[in-house]
């Protein structure tokens, strides 16, 4: 009679043999958790001051907001284990309306776009919507760098990092996780790289949420990312009050402008919301380096630009109020990305996996120079 699966034994509660914490003590990326009912927690990438925010009048898109603030975009579960197999508590909200709208655009693969995946050492799993009880066996995802012929019994095996993404399309609610092995220990929070912007930043479509390219650029940069893109988010001042006092950032981003590309816009009152979010920004964090991007490269043949728009004022407005703060880099969006569809999911404006990387390389090389000296890197 074959070994009972992991899975299997926490279902018939034979769990003496087993070690379990809750999920939420190896949390990375996420500003608060919230409570729920027989354990279960629900992180947040954005504190509860910025939800009333996102869904107040003063918002480009309340309802849209609403929906895209509880995507758990970025965050991950992280743990040093010499367990061969982990169980873990996975639940799933429905897909947004508004990110149903997106995908539309993208073509139909029998790989789901988003989803929990895990990452151990250089192998990442495809993302899977598999929601509730779900288990894996670590060593089957090592083994292509393994001598061994035979797996090592559970707890006799080296410790092998070990993380799993959460959905950066939908949000997420997590359980306990279980290990077969003697050791599951987290594993200390690094530097925040926190990241303000729109879908491109909150993971449209890179086709996994490990390969979105904040998640990849914190990575090189050897820090963990707070990504608080928001699909369809544009300069919105009021956002950032109190955000101060929850995180403490070694580096921002911001990368706003696209959106302003779909509809009638003013160009008096963008040129307002750009000037009065930077100097907000500013004055929360006047030491941090901060880059500001303008918009990257987009495929106008596909989808033109409103001609009520004010869009192509953007770039120079962004430019010149970043000027007025000294902490401040101007990044020119177009010099991140090639002007070539290839690098789109959608062909038009949202990077795929290709794509994101490369968005991810030539904007470490921008920053590391600035952050040597400052930060490990």
């Amino acid at each position: 009679m074959g070994r009972m699966h992991i899975c299997d034994m926490v279902r018939q509660n034979k769990t003496s043999a087993l070690m379990s914490c809750a999920a939420s003590e190896f949390l990375h990326g996420c500003v608060r958790t919230e409570s729920l009912k027989e354990g279960w927690v629900r992180p947040w990438r954005l504190t509860s001051g910025q939800l009333r925010a996102l869904s107040s009048c003063q918002a480009w898109h309340p309802g849209l907001f609403r929906q895209m603030s509880r995507a758990s975009a970025g965050i991950f579960i992280e743990m040093n284990t010499d367990s061969n197999e982990l169980a873990i508590e996975l639940g799933f909200d429905e897909q947004p309306s508004g990110t149903s709208s997106v995908l539309e655009y993208v073509p139909r693969s029998s790989i789901p776009l988003d989803g929990w995946s895990c990452e151990i050492g250089k192998r990442l799993t495809s993302p899977s919507l598999e929601s509730g009880l779900i288990g894996f066996s670590i060593p089957e995802l090592k083994k292509e760098s393994s001598t061994a012929t035979m797996l090592p019994l559970p707890g006799f095996g080296s410790p092998h990092n070990v993380r799993v993404w959460l959905p950066c399309l939908r949000g997420c609610t997590i359980g306990r996780i279980w290990g077969d092995g003697t050791t599951m220990e987290p594993v200390a929070s690094r530097q925040q790289l926190l990241i303000f912007g729109d879908s491109i930043s909150q993971g449209f479509v890179a086709g996994n949420p490990a390969l979105s390219w904040p998640s990849l650029l914190a990575k090189k940069l050897g820090f963990d990312v707070v990504n608080q893109g928001i699909g369809g988010q544009v300069f919105q001042p009021t956002t950032l009050p109190g955000l101060a006092r929850t995180i403490e950032p070694a580096a921002i981003i911001v990368e706003f402008g696209a959106n302003y590309r779909y509809e009638r816009c003013s160009r008096q009152e963008v040129a307002r919301d750009i000037r009065i979010y930077l100097e907000e920004l500013s004055q929360l964090w006047a030491d941090v380096p901060c880059w500001v991007l303008t918009p990257l490269w987009h495929n106008e043949n596909v989808w033109p630009t409103n001609p009520a728009s004010c869009f192509s004022d953007v770039p120079a407005m962004i430019a010149e109020s970043t000027k007025a703060h000294p902490a401040m880099h101007l990044v020119e969006g177009t010099d991140l990305l090639d002007s070539d569809s290839a690098f789109f999911a959608d062909g038009f404006e949202h990077p795929n996996a290709a794509g994101s990387e490369q968005i991810a390389v030539r904007l470490a090389k921008i920053m590391k120079p600035a952050l040597a000296g400052e930060h490990d890197i």
